[in-house]
């Protein structure tokens, strides 16, 4: 009888400890300010005004959204991003590859709905019949975090100065690394 309630205290324990990972969530990351630079094209939304953009600390992102899958998780993206914007990229084979990480891009163009719509949620959340509560999403605007909250996307992670560490930091705050 000692070693049952043993073995619960250390099942209560481990669900209550923030840095145990809790698997199979959902997490969704903007990509300007995120995992790019914010500066993307020219004034003019030209794709070709793109000159030898790259993601943001190449080696730091694909380790984080490794370990991101090996926790069991689902990773998405929902930007504002043009679609020949994100086409253009994908002629850079790193990016390209970093792309098929993902298991879906939501991109505001291809849907005639942009971020801080809370509609631009509800669209990724149906189409893949999401559970809100295990979504966290990744912005570097208070705005579209406020947004996903509307949609109960309540955990949210503001990208502060391209901060991936931060954010590193963050999702082991939430659990989920």
């Amino acid at each position: 009888m000692n070693t049952m309630t043993h073995k619960q205290s250390l099942v209560s324990l481990i669900a209550t400890t923030d840095t145990y990972p809790i698997k199979n969530m959902n997490i969704i990351f903007d990509l300007s300010g995120v995992l790019f630079s914010s500066h993307v094209g020219d004034s003019t939304g030209n794709p070709g005004a793109v000159l030898a953009l790259k993601p943001i600390n190449f080696p730091f992102i694909i380790k984080l959204l490794h370990d991101c899958i090996k926790q069991g998780h689902r990773l998405f993206v929902v930007s504002n991003w043009t679609k020949e914007l994100y086409e253009f990229l994908q002629y850079d084979p790193q990016t390209a590859a970093m792309f098929e990480l993902f298991d879906d891009v939501i991109l505001a163009d291809t849907i005639g709905i942009k971020k801080p719509d809370p509609r631009i949620f509800n669209h990724l959340l149906e189409k893949h019949r999401l559970n809100a509560e295990r979504c966290i999403f990744i912005d570097d605007k208070q705005i579209n975090l406020k947004a996903a909250e509307q949609v109960g996307i309540c955990k949210g992670i503001l990208c502060q100065n391209l901060n991936l560490e931060q954010v590193r930091q963050d999702l082991q705050l939430h659990g989920a690394l």
